[in-house]
């Protein structure tokens, strides 16, 4: 008996062991509602991917500054939160270190760059993965994409911006459980800013391990 009792507990372990999520993360409670309510801005760009892509940029520090200046969880640098900064709680003013203003941005952000690097794999000006070049833009800016006709590559790019892209990919697996969730904010519409288009290439961030 006690050896069938311990084959049930040791099949039951392997059972939950199987169930459960490899390399779980888990997002601060003040983000999930905008982690999820930022993902419905376009298809493609999901909560668990933004989550991921705040842990890589701050680790969830709604204060974090880099020594270039990016600045919040998303660590958008001044000129692209000129343009992409949106005030999602209603304070009538659009601020980095605001969590939802910035996750709201961040999605904003991602969904043009998804849009971009899409179009760019579909005409053959861009080679690789359109969602790992929309990574990399959001580090290095549109315009080293465009250049490198995909994922760009030397000096600063092969120290900073390919290992940015895997760490994320890494990391985005652990906040799959998100996805699952229903926000309770409303759904919001993916809406350009009405600008030029030569206005809008911009990277969100300086260097990697730039936080102080």
């Amino acid at each position: 008996m006690l050896t069938a009792l311990g084959s049930l507990i040791v099949a039951l372990g392997s059972t939950l062991a199987l169930a459960a999520p490899a390399s779980a993360n888990t997002a601060p409670t003040e983000y999930v509602p905008w982690l999820q309510k930022s993902a419905t801005q376009c298809s493609g760009i999901t909560a668990s991917l933004l989550a991921a892509q705040i842990h890589a940029e701050s680790d969830f520090r709604k204060n974090a500054v880099s020594r270039s200046n990016a600045q919040g969880p998303a660590q958008f640098i001044p000129g692209t939160w000129a343009i992409w900064g949106v005030d999602a709680d209603g304070d009538g003013k659009a601020d980095p270190f605001s969590i939802p203003d910035a996750v709201m941005s961040q999605g904003r952000f991602m969904c043009h760059l998804l849009d971009r690097t899409t179009s760019g794999v579909r005409s053959g000006q861009l080679r690789g993965d359109p969602l790992d070049l929309a990574i990399a833009a959001y580090n290095a800016g549109l315009g080293a994409i465009t250049r490198a006709g995909g994922m760009p590559s030397g000096g600063a790019y092969t120290t900073e911006t390919r290992p940015y892209v895997q760490k994320i990919r890494m990391l985005e697996p652990g906040y799959r459980y998100l996805n699952s969730g229903v926000s309770p904010l409303p759904t919001v519409p993916f809406v350009l800013p009405d600008l030029p288009l030569d206005l809008l290439d911009f990277g969100s961030i300086g260097s990697l391990g730039e936080l102080s």
